[in-house]
């Protein structure tokens, strides 16, 4: 290839990569300034609100969450009180009498218990058998225990 011929090649390849270069910083209006440098504006001292206690909210935890679910737990009442009942079968004026009487019952494979309570003064022992949540069943139980031992009872709400 001629050597003229080569340099007119190199310089049009120079003027190409020039004008790739500078024609868009020209054209553009703004300048190769205002795309590359940014005016920022930094204040001397930096400005943050005043930081009191009471602003400042503690970050829950999940511990901690968990303690909130069980004090919410702790704190909500059952929505309908779960009621349960006794058999009374027997009331005594002598400890020793109700627990021979509770002991026979317990013989018998029945639940039974002793209940101290206060009656014109007087400690007065009550024989009870239970506590059940269905009263159907105690009823039951009432008629069989007057049919097969001649046992009165009556059935009471159980505290």
């Amino acid at each position: 290839m001629d050597r003229v011929l080569q340099q007119r090649i190199i310089g049009a390849i120079v003027l190409v990569a020039l004008g790739v270069i500078f024609i868009p910083a020209l054209l553009d209006g703004s300048g190769y300034k205002s795309r590359h440098q940014k005016i920022v504006d930094i204040p001397s001292k930096p400005v943050f609100p005043a930081a009191d206690l009471q602003s400042v909210k503690p970050i829950p935890t999940p511990v901690d969450k968990k303690k909130q679910v069980v004090e919410k737990k702790k704190k909500e009442k059952p929505s309908k009180p779960i009621q349960s009942w006794a058999l009374q079968v027997g009331t005594f004026d002598n400890e020793k009498n109700a627990l021979a009487f509770r002991d026979s019952l317990r013989k018998k494979k029945l639940t039974a218990y002793v209940e101290t309570a206060k009656v014109d003064g007087k400690e007065s022992y009550r024989v009870r058998v239970g506590p059940e949540l269905d009263r159907a069943r105690l009823e039951k139980l009432k008629d069989r225990l007057n049919r097969e031992q001649k046992i009165n009872g009556f059935i009471v709400n159980h505290p």
